[in-house]
């Protein structure tokens, strides 16, 4: 079994927006339904209100714009880019599994799949729609089958994983700023707080912090 990514370029009003921006990027959170809602990251509030103003004249509907950390959800009545580009009908016609979310940077839109054959034929690739330019195929072979514990990451997993004072560290220290740059507490204080030492308190924070960062590592690698 395989691990594909593959990115590619064409006309979507989705990634459109994106082309053109230093850091921006969108996650398309689902593509089922009537409805689409992407997520927006922009490296600035100036870059967000362009992007947005982009994906409005696109027939986006912003639910949520905080510019602070130029983050918003967007939604769209349609999949534009699964009626213009099919990338995603075509990843599961030719019967791979498809793993959410598709990813919009400025390189090209990233899927990811799995793909039970030995290696990845050139046969699927012929499936996409003309005008989907291939910008990029990765292919990492798999040699266990453990999908719950790592591909499908719910957000009440990272709760069930951490103890509760594992996760009380990890509160304390995202809540005082410790994540912060620069830094708006310290690992001293932060004990202070739990009524733990300075080693105690640094020992619970890294267990939380492997617990939490492990079953992301198949994204982060790709």
């Amino acid at each position: 079994m395989q691990l594909v990514t593959l990115v590619v370029r064409h006309s979507c009003p989705l990634s459109r927006s994106i082309v053109g921006t230093t850091h921006g990027r969108a996650i398309h959170l689902f593509h089922r339904g009537k409805r689409v809602m992407i997520e927006v990251h922009a490296r600035d509030a100036n870059e967000l209100v362009r992007m947005l103003s982009s994906y409005r004249r696109s027939g986006g509907e912003v639910l949520h714009e905080d510019e602070v950390r130029a983050i918003a959800l967007v939604r769209f009545p349609t999949c534009a880019c699964c009626h213009s580009g099919g990338v995603i009908p075509a990843i599961e016609g030719a019967g791979f599994l498809y793993l959410p979310p598709c990813r919009y940077l400025a390189e090209g839109e990233r899927y990811q799949f799995l793909v039970l054959e030995p290696r990845l034929t050139s046969s699927f690739l012929s499936r996409l729609r003309p005008g989907v330019e291939v910008v990029r195929v990765r292919t990492v072979t798999l040699n266990f089958l453990e999908m719950e514990n790592n591909y499908l990451v719910p957000v009440a997993m990272f709760s069930a994983l951490l103890t509760d004072r594992q996760r009380l560290a990890l509160v304390t220290g995202i809540l005082r700023g410790y994540y912060r740059i620069p830094r708006s507490v310290t690992t001293e204080e932060l004990a202070h707080d739990m009524g733990i030492s300075r080693p105690a308190y640094e020992a619970l924070l890294r267990k939380a912090e492997n617990k939490v960062i492990g079953p992301l590592l198949p994204y982060l690698a790709t």
